[in-house]
């Protein structure tokens, strides 16, 4: 099942990556962008990797508000790693990567984000090990992600073995506190983005 997903999330954003900047598809998305880069900017960073980059957009805003900050992305998709590096330039460092095998070395950066990608995750503790092993000691990581009511995230979890999306696994807030705590995270913070999404907050240990 893991590789299925993992393809089939690769084709739904390689087809969408041309549009997804203009899609009403991933509007409320987008609207996003401006509270998580707030959030990120709450505390100094010099270094950022954005995980599910996809074009490159929140990279171009965050980097816009602190203009020193040495930015990297990585996504699945290269057709979306193409949009980025057009959008983005030398201004970033964008590669195709599996988060699962993140390319970089162990404490290489003061932040991670991770937007809008993570219910497509099979393996999602190992995500989260990979973020906290590329941080440094006390870095923070900022996650989004859609959140449901019960019964419809519900339904729509025991329905994702039949979606062609790519979609695995939506989270409840205990669930997904519980998954970064087994990883080496400390939650410092969870709020809603809006009535469909979460934003949490945590920090590697030392």
């Amino acid at each position: 099942m893991r590789a299925d997903k993992k393809a089939l999330s690769k084709a739904e954003f390689d087809r969408d990556a041309e549009q997804y900047d203009q899609s009403p598809k991933y509007a409320p998305l987008r609207r996003s962008y401006q509270r998580i880069v707030t959030a990120a900017l709450a505390r100094p960073f010099q270094t950022w990797l954005d995980v599910g980059c996809g074009t490159g957009a929140l990279l171009e805003l965050g980097g816009q508000q602190n203009k020193d900050a040495r930015l990297f992305g990585v996504d699945l998709s290269d057709q979306m790693i193409g949009v980025a590096r057009s959008r983005l330039g030398e201004r970033a460092d964008v590669r195709v990567s599996d988060a699962e095998q993140l390319p970089f070395d162990d404490g290489r950066f003061d932040l991670v984000t991770c937007t809008f990608s993570f219910h497509h995750y099979p393996n999602p503790r190992r995500v989260l090990q990979e973020m906290a092993r590329v941080l440094v000691p006390g870095g923070r990581a900022l996650i989004a992600d859609p959140t449901l009511l019960f019964p419809l995230r519900q339904i729509l979890n025991l329905t994702a073995p039949l979606s062609r999306d790519g979609r695995v696994k939506f989270y409840a807030r205990r669930a997904m506190t519980g998954l970064a705590e087994s990883a080496g995270f400390a939650v410092s913070a969870w709020s809603k983005l809006d009535w469909h999404s979460f934003l949490m907050v945590a920090t590697r240990g030392e």
